[in-house]
């Protein structure tokens, strides 16, 4: 079953509403320095957003390793995103889950401050990813 453009496009914008709300959640732990949930909504927020790049190229995966493995197969291996971004995103998710499984370990706010620009620097790249790819799609409108 196929979707139409203008659902493609209300999935796009929805996972970048998902992306940008989950960041703000972020930035809001972290002036609470509330670390560990810090990290799962940054990973969480780089991920809806690479779900948008996807549903943009047409790319499916299933898991979250999946995506990442996807992620450095079709933006990383061809250098339409630098190979540190590639890396962070699997650093994030290992990080998120640790966080969020092991008991016996927590995020540190040297790891979140250390992060958080290569998080930003991560949004801006993919949102310009799927805006370049909207555009060769011919499409006027852009929802990031």
């Amino acid at each position: 079953m196929s979707i139409t453009q203008e659902e493609k496009q209300l999935l796009v914008q929805l996972q970048c509403e998902k992306a940008d709300s989950f960041l703000q959640q972020a930035d809001f732990l972290y002036k609470n320095k509330m670390w560990d949930i810090t990290a799962n909504r940054y990973y969480y927020a780089m991920f809806h957003l690479v779900q948008a790049l996807f549903i943009t190229n047409g790319i499916n995966s299933h898991t979250h390793a999946g995506m990442i493995n996807m992620f450095h197969l079709h933006f990383v291996k061809p250098q339409k995103v630098p190979k540190g971004l590639g890396i962070l995103l699997s650093r994030m998710e290992q990080m998120r889950e640790r966080a969020d499984y092991n008991c016996s370990y927590d995020v540190t706010e040297k790891e979140i401050i250390e992060i958080k620009p290569f998080v930003i620097t991560f949004f801006e790249k993919v949102k310009s990813l799927i805006n370049i790819q909207q555009d060769n799609g011919n499409k006027t409108e852009t929802y990031l």
